[in-house]
């Protein structure tokens, strides 16, 4: 499902960029997964010209053995996949969970991981290279004060910052560290779990972690 007014999302960028010989209805077939997220759920962005988005049901297809279920909906950067750009691969993600799921400390490393893992292989082997993705890593600290403020919904939110050390295969099959801030809450009222995250390749006081953070702060769950 394309978020309106935006210019493309993960799925056609796939097929872009990896050239595999799949047609686009298959990768979205492959990435919307039967979910129990509310299909009237919606969120609310504030996002600048040149921002573009999507929204997939989860496990997502190119990481089937996930146990999180819902929804995940992303905002890129203008740059995400051009390497020479200072907000290369940075976005704001949240995902909708199931009320249950687990975002304990060792739940967020397990399920972040085989996201990556997975979207890093399903990517890569559509460019012909093999990556091997048990050499990922994650190190995931609980953060006291993160730089700007939580989502306007987040009701004492666990915070945290991650680094992800992955292959980035999109742009440039290279080695990245990817860190992230984030933030994740119960909601009672919406029976839901929210997970947030700023992700970007760039240090804490770039320029574009101003940005993820405006968003994230707008951020709202309808």
């Amino acid at each position: 499902m394309t978020i309106p007014g935006h210019k493309t999302c993960l799925a056609s960028a796939l097929l872009f960029l990896t050239g595999a010989s799949v047609s686009l209805a298959q990768i979205k077939a492959e990435a919307a997964p039967k979910t129990t997220a509310p299909k009237t759920e919606t969120f609310h962005w504030e996002t600048d010209p040149g921002w573009f988005g999507e929204r997939i049901k989860l496990p997502p297809g190119f990481s089937p053995t996930m146990s999180w279920k819902g929804i995940e909906e992303i905002r890129f950067a203008p740059g995400m996949f051009k390497a020479d750009r200072p907000d290369f691969f940075s976005y704001a993600l949240v995902f909708s969970l199931a009320a249950d799921a687990d975002v304990s400390p060792a739940g967020l490393r397990k399920q972040i991981l085989l996201y990556y893992q997975g979207l890093s292989s399903r990517v890569s082997a559509g460019k012909g290279r093999k990556v091997d993705v048990s050499k990922f890593t994650i190190d995931l600290k609980p953060a006291k004060d993160l730089p700007g403020s939580a989502p306007k919904q987040a009701k004492a939110p666990a915070a945290y910052l991650a680094t992800l050390k992955w292959i980035e295969p999109f742009a440039t099959g290279k080695p990245q560290d990817l860190h992230l801030e984030i933030h994740a809450w119960k909601d009672k009222i919406r029976k839901r779990t929210y997970l947030f995250f700023c992700a970007s390749p760039q240090s804490s006081e770039a320029p574009i972690r101003k940005s993820l953070r405006k968003i994230r702060t707008a951020f709202v769950a309808k």
